[in-house]
């Protein structure tokens, strides 16, 4: 009897604790930026480069919906943050892989020059996968440099 009380009152713990983590972190909603395009799946994307170089920080919208040839159409709204007078820009660099199998990147226009100056805007593609974006630091022209982690 000792024993049935025992596993009922650990299962109902358990239980309880399955139920709480549920409420404290739902499955993360298609941002309305998204749904609002006509995109089917979408995430939000927050990264920095603090731990190389630091200046930069991005936070994006990631949409994508599939064409059915294994690809995708992608947008991505973002809001990037020069965050240190270093010298370089702050920039958003996405990188997908292509249908030629590749890996490309591109630097989004526009980009915060100055510490404290920010940007926003948005940037599009076709027929990719896995779509990643970077905080980097950039200088006219560039690809990006001393860029944080994927997100």
């Amino acid at each position: 009897m000792r024993l049935r009380r025992a596993v009922v009152s650990v299962l109902a713990a358990l239980l309880g604790a399955v139920a709480s983590l549920a409420v404290v972190s739902p499955a993360q909603a298609v941002p309305e930026s998204c749904t609002d395009r006509g995109y089917t799946n979408g995430r939000i994307a927050r990264t920095d480069n603090d731990d190389n170089g630091g200046g930069a920080y991005v936070l994006a919208d990631l949409c994508w919906k599939p064409l059915g040839n294994g690809y995708y159409s992608t947008y991505v709204y973002y809001f990037v943050q020069d965050t240190e007078a270093n010298g370089a820009g702050a920039a958003i660099r996405m990188e997908w892989t292509g249908i030629d199998g590749e890996t490309h990147y591109d630097v989004a226009d526009p980009r915060a020059w100055a510490n404290g100056e920010y940007a926003w805007g948005p940037w599009s593609k076709s027929n990719i996968k896995g779509l990643y974006v970077r905080a980097c630091l950039t200088n006219a022209g560039s690809e990006g440099h001393h860029c944080g982690p994927k997100s």
